[in-house]
């Protein structure tokens, strides 16, 4: 069976690039991939104000810096966004945050006619393109293992972007792998057979990737 995202996405038009995005109140990293090819064709990092700024202000800051962000790409109809989603946190107020710059990403990508299909849970990052299975590993491995996903897969491209020595960019190489999911959820939507009436309104699969998407 195919995932949830991917009967989402077969649904909809065809896209042509996919922005992925780690997103972050000190640092969102983004990447932007050709949807034919899977390339990627631009990576960066977006930063916030200090702590010690006022949470609105820093908000605001964000607000003009992703919007100027989404127009230098070019993004609009035919485009697609994908974040990633919620992880448990131990502290709440800090979810909060995330929750505003996530929201920031996706709000302002549907106002230039990008398409927003859902988000990717970072477990099923961790499962089905980095390949860890069992036990939970510690956070430092965590981002060890991705570093080295990201330098198979994608070392010659982002070298030639300019991106090297990719463990002091643990916001981009994330956002990368999120990435990766998404084309691989649009892939799959492009091979299944169009769904039969009534599909997207039966129970959710959990098999697979079933619970990689969670919708807004």
């Amino acid at each position: 069976r195919v995932s949830r995202l991917s009967r989402i996405i077969r649904g909809m038009p065809s896209f042509r690039r996919l922005l992925s995005v780690d997103p972050s109140l000190s640092c969102s990293g983004w990447a932007l991939f050709t949807v034919d090819g899977g390339a990627i064709k631009a990576v960066g990092k977006i930063r916030s104000e200090k702590p010690s700024v006022p949470m609105a202000i820093r908000l605001e800051k964000l607000q003009s810096n992703i919007a100027r962000i989404i127009e230098a790409l070019g993004l609009g109809k035919g485009d697609a966004l994908v974040c990633e989603a919620p992880t448990t946190m131990k502290d709440p107020h800090n979810a909060i945050k995330v929750e505003q710059v996530r929201g920031l990403f996706e709000s302002l990508g549907r106002e230039r006619g990008v398409t927003v299909p859902g988000r990717i849970n970072p477990r099923t990052v961790q499962y089905e393109v980095m390949g860890l299975r069992g036990k939970q590993l510690s956070r430092p491995e965590v981002k060890a293992a991705a570093v080295r996903t990201v330098e198979f897969l994608y070392a010659d491209q982002l070298r030639q972007l300019g991106l090297s020595e990719l463990q002091k960019h643990q916001d981009i190489v994330d956002a990368v792998l999120i990435g990766r999911l998404a084309l691989l959820h649009i892939e799959a939507a492009r091979a299944s057979p169009a769904p039969r009436r009534g599909l997207l309104r039966g129970p959710t699969d959990r098999r697979s990737h079933g619970r990689a998407l969670e919708r807004r």
